[in-house]
């Protein structure tokens, strides 16, 4: 008896679960949105703000219910940065509206469904740790109003990669993550190709870079970004069965690379002929694939005009040139504000301001490091960049492990072959710019991160 009454039961709860979806409950929203605004439209004193609430409330549900459209939202505003295109938007602060709703969001749901969360993940404990740097040099720091805005900046980006490693919680939401990653770098590295060719001999001079401010702006920087996105098309594009994705993907590849070609970047080329020396070094086909990169070489040598290979010859007589003989100076700046600080630096974003004030003698103020680690040494001290080394360590290990623990053709197996070689292009790239507190290091984190609990989640299936 009592069985059947548990079975009745437990039929009752299945049977309402199915009716009570959350797709009911988002119309059933709208409906009373739309009641609710017709009456307030008819009584209000003040008409017009009724849509923007609706707006809101709308977005806010949506987010509620499908929360990792925000990932993909965050990514799109980071590299698209429409304020810059439409300056009204600039004084709403979207990306920290959205990271803002979305941790909001993020802890609801997780109180609801007693999720599990991953905070203490190792890669996660070296961020925290190398936040703790960050922080503790802005007391101290040359300028702690610049170091304090830094650190807040600095901050989105750690939420935004604990809601990442949280949200992205199947093999399907990390491919579309990794798809809108690749249109956003494609839509800006067309441009920039379009404006090559526009520009002709003339756009070696010009120095194109992604069409934006911030991380994008300045033209190395943007091939710098297309060389971390490259090897995600690289490994994918290998790995990948159906003719339309396998398209797409040589696609993007093709985009990248002419796209970082367009930029006239000498440190964007030396870090592209790095991913193809490795790429031949790790493919089990070396043959086809000395072929594969001297065609496409053969490509850039068309596609490029001859002031392009000008610019890029330079790098063998670096003496006679002012632009690298300037980085070389503000290299040993650098090391010179890690020795009379060691311990927490000159402050987190400060490095200009203390090359300025102290360190940059006849060359004036307000020189960029040109060097990632310099930079995080010269700022946050031995800690900081310890922990950041570390980080970078545990990127490649972590990405390694992955790639064996899969398949030939598994595509986790594809997104950490491309994890390894994104890291190399960063660590390659980032020794000729400032890219400290640039989002793609953090990324990869993130990426890697999730990669490795979408195994461990498979591992009982298995």
């Amino acid at each position: 008896m009592e069985q059947s009454k548990s079975r009745t039961l437990s039929g009752r709860g299945e049977g309402i679960s199915r009716i009570v979806t959350s797709e009911r409950v988002w119309y059933l929203f709208l409906v009373f949105i739309s009641l609710v605004s017709g009456f307030l439209l008819l009584y209000s004193p003040r008409p017009e703000i009724l849509p923007v609430i609706a707006l809101a409330l709308i977005v806010g549900l949506t987010f509620f219910f499908y929360p990792y459209l925000g990932i993909l939202i965050y990514i799109i505003l980071s590299y698209m940065r429409f304020e810059e295109i439409i300056p009204a938007l600039s004084n709403l602060h979207l990306t920290r509206l959205l990271t803002f709703a979305l941790i909001v969001v993020w802890a609801i749901r997780t109180a609801i469904t007693k999720s599990k969360l991953y905070l203490k993940e190792k890669g996660i404990l070296l961020l925290y740790l190398f936040f703790l740097m960050l922080a503790l040099s802005i007391p101290l720091s040359f300028w702690p109003t610049r170091s304090l805005n830094t650190f807040i900046e600095m901050l989105k980006i750690l939420i935004f990669i604990i809601l990442l490693i949280h949200l992205v919680d199947n093999q399907k939401k990390l491919k579309s993550f990794i798809w809108v990653f690749f249109i956003v770098n494609g839509f800006l590295a067309f441009n920039a190709i379009k404006d090559f060719v526009v520009l002709g001999p003339s756009a070696v001079a010009t120095r194109i870079g992604g069409g934006t401010k911030g991380f994008l702006g300045d033209a190395n920087d943007f091939a710098l970004a297309l060389n971390v996105a490259l090897p995600f098309a690289f490994y994918l594009f290998l790995s990948e069965k159906k003719w339309v994705s396998k398209f797409f993907l040589l696609l993007s590849l093709s985009l990248f690379t002419l796209g970082i070609i367009s930029t006239a970047s000498r440190g964007g080329f030396v870090t592209l002929i790095f991913l193809f020396l490795y790429f031949i070094l790790k493919s089990k086909h070396k043959l086809v694939g000395i072929f594969s990169i001297l065609l496409i070489l053969f490509l850039i040598f068309i596609f490029a005009p001859k002031e392009y290979w000008q610019r890029q010859m330079t790098i063998t007589s670096y003496q006679q040139d002012e632009s690298a003989m300037g980085r070389i100076h503000a290299w040993k700046a650098g090391v010179s504000m890690f020795a009379d600080r060691p311990l927490l630096g000159v402050g987190v974003g400060a490095y200009e301001v203390a090359y300025g004030v102290k360190y940059g003698g006849k060359r004036g103020p307000w020189f960029a490091p040109h060097n990632t680690y310099i930079q995080i040494g010269a700022e946050t001290g031995f800690f900081g960049i310890l922990f950041y080394l570390a980080l970078l360590f545990y990127i490649y290990r972590q990405s390694d492990l992955l790639t064996k623990s899969y398949g030939e053709e598994e595509y986790l197996k594809s997104i950490s072959q491309g994890l390894t070689g994104a890291l190399l292009a960063y660590a390659v790239g980032s020794f000729f710019l400032s890219t400290g507190y640039y989002p793609h290091l953090y990324l990869l984190l993130g990426v890697v991160t999730s990669v490795k609990i979408l195994e461990e989640r498979e591992q009982p299936k298995a």
